[in-house]
This record gives C-alpha cells, sequence and structure tokens, in this order.
C-alpha cells in the first residue's frame, strides 16, 4: 500500500473548505451512501460543545484523498438488557450482578456516530488497508481534552446478509479481525419505496390490516398539528425539545451517546432543509417533536421526544414514523432508515429488518475475555415480525449495501 498521510481534526475551521468539498466529492464515489458521513454532519458533531468528535481523512502523496472516518469519545450507560437480549442462566446472572446497583456504564471509543445505526463510520478507496489506517486513529489521545483514552473500542456497524429470526448467531465471533468480537443487538429497520412514488402507491401495496392500521393511526392523531421549525425556532426551542427527547432516552435499557440540544442547531446550520425538526402540537401546547435527515435518495429518522400521557391515545410515535415515510415519498427517496428498537411496530408500517454488527475490543483482555463470553453467551431476541407486504406486491430492494472497502468482505432511539 502506497504511503497515506493522516489528517485529523477536532475542529470544524481547521479543514478548508476545499477540503471538506473533497471530503464529499470522494463519497460520491461508493453506492452505499450515509447521510452521518457527510461533511455537513461531521462539521456539526465537532462544533458540539458537548461531544469529542475526530474528523480524519487519508491522501496519497498527491493530496488526493483515499479515505474518510469519523470517530468520538463517547459513554455507554447499561440500565438493563432485558428488552433486547437473552441468553444462557450464567449470562443472566451476570448480567444481574453487573446491574445489581440499577446500571453500569463506561467510556467507548467509537469509529462512526453514537447517534445512528448503520455502516456511516468510514469509507477507504479500492485497495487500501482500512484496518491499519484505522489503528491510527485508535491510537490517537483522548479527546476533547480528556484525561484518558477509553477503554473500550468499538467500530460500527457492518451489514450483514443473514435474515432476522433464522436463528443464526453472529455474536462472539469475529468476522472482522483476530482479537475482536462481534456484537449484535436489534436490527435497523428499513422501509422501502422503490416503486412507492407516492402515498397511494404506499397504502395500495399494503395488506388490509397493515393498511387499516396506519388509517387509524392518522384518525387517532387528525387532532394534532405538526410544524416544521426553522434555524430561529430550533435556536428557541431547543432546551424544551430536549427535555422532551429524554423522557424518552431516559427509559432505553442501553444507551450509547446523547442528543444536546446544540447538536439540532448545528445541524440545521450545516444541513439547511436537509434537516428537519417537527413539533406535534396538542391544542396548543407541544407534546412532542421528531427530527431527521435527508439527502435526496434516503431519509434518515434521528430522534423523538415525547409525553408518553399522549402516546397512545393520539398515536403519537406511530404518527411520527408515518411523517417519516411521508418525507421520503415527498423527496422521491428510495428507503426510510427508521433506526433500532419498537421493531414490531415499525414492521407493521413497512419496514423491514437488516441485521448489524459491531466490532468490539477492550484494551484490558480479561475484561475484553468476558465480553466475549457474554457475546457468545446471548443473542437479540429474534422473533418473527408482522408482515405489512401484500404477498403479490413487486419484490422491493432493501437488502443490506456492500462497504467499499477490504475491512468488510467477510462480514444507538428511532436512530
Amino acid at each position: 500500500m502506497a504511503s497515506l498521510t493522516l489528517n485529523t481534526t477536532e475542529q470544524a475551521s481547521e479543514f478548508t473548505e476545499g477540503q471538506w468539498r473533497a471530503w464529499d466529492a470522494f463519497l460520491l464515489g461508493f453506492e452505499d451512501s450515509s447521510i452521518h458521513l457527510s461533511s455537513g454532519v461531521i462539521r456539526a458533531g465537532l462544533k458540539s460543545p458537548e461531544r469529542q468528535v475526530m474528523a480524519a481523512m487519508w491522501t496519497d502523496s498527491s493530496a488526493q484523498i483515499q479515505g474518510v472516518a469519523v470517530m468520538e469519545d463517547s459513554e455507554a450507560i447499561s440500565q438493563g438488557v432485558d428488552d433486547f437480549l437473552e441468553g444462557t442462566r450464567g449470562f443472566k446472572w451476570a448480567k444481574n450482578w453487573l446491574h445489581r446497583e440499577g446500571g453500569f456504564r463506561f467510556g467507548v471509543r467509537v469509529i462512526g456516530t453514537p447517534l445512528a445505526s448503520g455502516p456511516h463510520g468510514y469509507r477507504f478507496a479500492e485497495g487500501i488497508d482500512a484496518y491499519a489506517c484505522l489503528q491510527g486513529l485508535f491510537a490517537q489521545p483522548a479527546l476533547g481534552g480528556k484525561s484518558s483514552v477509553p477503554g473500550t473500542w468499538v467500530v460500527k456497524d457492518a451489514p450483514s446478509v443473514q435474515p432476522w429470526a433464522d436463528g443464526h448467531r453472529l455474536a462472539g465471533k469475529s468476522s472482522w479481525r483476530a482479537g475482536w468480537v462481534d456484537l449484535e443487538f436489534d436490527p435497523v429497520m428499513r422501509v422501502s419505496l422503490e416503486g412507492r412514488a407516492s402515498w397511494d402507491d404506499y397504502l395500495a401495496d399494503m395488506r388490509t390490516k397493515a393498511r387499516t392500521k396506519v388509517k387509524r393511526i392518522l384518525k387517532l392523531s387528525e387532532s394534532l398539528t405538526f410544524t416544521a421549525l426553522d434555524l430561529e425556532g430550533i435556536r428557541a426551542q431547543a432546551d424544551d425539545l430536549h427535555e422532551l427527547y429524554l423522557k424518552v432516552y431516559g427509559r432505553a435499557a442501553f444507551r450509547l451517546g446523547c442528543l444536546h440540544p446544540e447538536d439540532m442547531v448545528a445541524l440545521k446550520e450545516e444541513l439547511g432543509e436537509g434537516f428537519q425538526v417537527w413539533t406535534s402540537e396538542l391544542e396548543g401546547e407541544v407534546i412532542g417533536f421528531h427530527c431527521g435527515m435527508c439527502n435526496g435518495h434516503e431519509v434518515e429518522a434521528f430522534f423523538v421526544g415525547f409525553e408518553g400521557s399522549h402516546n397512545k391515545s393520539h398515536a403519537l410515535y406511530q404518527r411520527m414514523l408515518v411523517e417519516f415515510i411521508r418525507w421520503g415519498i415527498r423527496e422521491g427517496c428510495t428507503v426510510v432508515n427508521l433506526g433500532r428498537t419498537a421493531l414490531d411496530i415499525k414492521a407493521s408500517l413497512g419496514a423491514e429488518p437488516q441485521r448489524l454488527v459491531l466490532h468490539q475490543r477492550m484494551r484490558n483482555p480479561l475484561i475484553h475475555a468476558m465480553a466475549r463470553w457474554a457475546a457468545r453467551a446471548s443473542a437479540p431476541k429474534q422473533g418473527a415480525l408482522k408482515r405489512a407486504w401484500k404477498e403479490e406486491a413487486p419484490a422491493k430492494s432493501n437488502g443490506p449495501s456492500v462497504h467499499h472497502e477490504v475491512v468488510f468482505t467477510s462480514a444507538t432511539s428511532v436512530a
């Protein structure tokens, strides 16, 4: 491999406008697009005063980009895993012991973004040793002026071709490199819009029961008003919206990273119309919000927040999911990524599961061995999901993207 130069920054302004344009131009060469790896989203992350983010690009002797990546030093918080993992008796005992005081937390260095699910961490040109390049990132000092590098390293998320609920185990192995271990949690739920250019097309392809469910969601939520906020509106309401986000975020059994009020402001500054925040109002009172990103090809549902007392009576969360799908249809997108969690609800709206694994390594060998044992002793609960589409509906392509670099050839919300 030719010698490459690693260029890193923790400040958006330290890369020139020309470098950021070259970053996006490099990404255009890959079929598997990633909104979260685009320069606008990366710059927004670098702006956040509460997050420790580093952008990296590798250039050759001609200053041509051969790879890009994003890394974040974050924190994982576990309050329990009963909702999404099952395992042996020994695993259950270990889980209960670790959570004996209500949970535990630990630092994580992530290649990718803790705030989204999918292969958003990096892209490398053909022939580049991505693993060797990424080792240079893991060797970086602690980000954001912190005193120490997190002891857990994670590379997320690699798509798998294995179907959901087929009983095939992915966790506990090492599909990436020796010394690492694969972990699997819930799949990401994706709604294909190929061949569904209108709302009528979407409904027509649905089974009667699923179509009836969508209409019921619209009926229950018809008294709600949804308002798209401009930049000034997001700035004015960011703290209040964040409080609604925490009402949902605080209930999650396992959390990696956290959205901050400044993140929504920075994303709107960087992406403009490509980032939208909608408030949900009932009788003039804001009771929820949902936000997402769109690049004309795909919609990424990012985060939601709401008052739980109104959720069931007004189908609030489900209506937000419907609104993400409607947005994708309006923008002519081919897919809407609804993220992990609430699998059955999303499946009933036409979302299909895409299995993902993340590659993990603990710097402490003893703790790493324990993590490998836990991965082998447990697995995500793989129940059958609802089927929303008619049997005779034309097949829609919703399979995993092919990652265009050598590392994946073997291979944390709404988002």
